[in-house]
């Protein structure tokens, strides 16, 4: 909901730009999006980006108009590679001349535990330099330890403004599952549909839960499954396909010890991905 409020600023804004001198740019603001694994940031990113361009809010120059990158930690007495990474990736993505510009939105996740490095400070001035050019977004967990002191940091160099990005509701995500389910010419039995609605909401709840990645693995299961089967002529999907996906079957209980394992990985310093 707080992504469409932006929208709607920006459709006033494009109304608006009229009356801006010729010579003078509009900047917009800096977003500091706070939002959990999974709830479908990049589709979100391609989306606006591709609104700003046609509505001319904002110029594009480069080989794509979104780069997400993530930030890797560096120790305060190493070398800062990870801004020479981030600088060589502008540079790649604007074939080498100019400049690039677009939407550039960074993972700060690494560093929420360490704002006070200095390399920190010196991603901050980077940005804070590279601005007019871009529409920057960075990306953290809401990891309420944090969130207060990076925004107070932020506020320094750029003008932030935070958006809270919300897990979809079952009901959307459902949605979602039938819309591909309905690419391979299936669909889900009314009973059937009744029990994955039960699974999602308690999908939802997880704290480990992954959003739109999980929802793609359990239409490739289901289709999966579905395809592996018998009577498919009907190409209705009963109860029997997913019960894999009962609220209190394997998939639930092996997702959680998933999440429970990779916890503990990342604790002892490790990165597992899902």
């Amino acid at each position: 909901e707080q992504v469409k409020a932006i929208v709607k600023k920006w459709e006033l804004l494009r109304v608006n730009v009229g009356s801006f001198p010729a010579d003078e740019p509009v900047l917009l603001p800096e977003y500091l999006w706070i939002s959990r694994s999974g709830t479908g940031k990049s589709e979100m990113l391609q989306l606006l980006a591709g609104y700003l361009d046609a509505a001319q809010i904002m110029p594009f120059n480069g080989m794509e108009k979104v780069i997400e990158f993530t930030l890797e930690y560096c120790e305060e007495n190493e070398e800062f590679t990870e801004l020479e990474n981030l600088i060589k990736y502008l540079s790649a993505s604007s074939g080498y001349h100019n400049e690039f510009k677009g939407i550039l939105a960074i993972d700060l996740n690494d560093w929420l535990p360490h704002l006070d490095n200095p390399h920190f400070v010196e991603l901050l001035e980077f940005l804070s330099e590279h601005n007019r050019s871009l529409l920057l977004i960075l990306i953290v967990w809401p990891d309420k330890n944090y969130i207060e002191k990076l925004e107070k940091m932020l506020s320094l160099y750029l003008r932030v403004h935070t958006v809270v990005i919300e897990m979809p509701q079952a009901e959307e995500m459902f949605a979602f599952i039938e819309s591909k389910l309905e690419r391979y010419h299936c669909r889900l039995s009314e009973e059937a549909g009744a029990i994955l609605l039960d699974t999602l909401r308690m999908l939802r709840d997880l704290e480990g839960f992954d959003g739109y990645k999980t929802l793609e693995f359990m239409v490739q299961e289901i289709v999966y499954t579905y395809y592996c089967g018998e009577k498919v002529s009907s190409h209705i999907i009963g109860p029997e396909v997913i019960e894999y996906f009962l609220e209190d079957g394997k998939f639930i209980d092996r997702y959680q010890q998933r999440y429970d394992r990779k916890e503990r990985l990342r604790s002892a310093g490790f990165r597992p991905g899902f």
